[in-house]
């Protein structure tokens, strides 16, 4: 059962990884930082893929 939540929740790591970066390959941080809904996408990809690590390194650390 852990086996199966770890490797749900390494995806879940990886695609957020693959949107940010993929948002970011696109766009240069001067033109992010002038404009307000580029500014939140960013600060929005990067909450997704923090929140997906903090989810992955509970499951790890609840398996110890």
């Amino acid at each position: 059962m852990k086996a199966a939540e770890i490797i749900k929740r390494r995806k879940a790591v990886e695609k957020a990884r693959e949107e940010y970066h993929s948002f970011m390959s696109v766009r240069t941080l001067k033109d992010i930082n002038l404009s307000v809904d580029l500014v939140g996408t960013m600060l929005r990809l990067e909450k997704n893929l923090v929140d997906a690590i903090n989810v992955l390194n509970k499951v790890l650390y609840a398996i110890k």
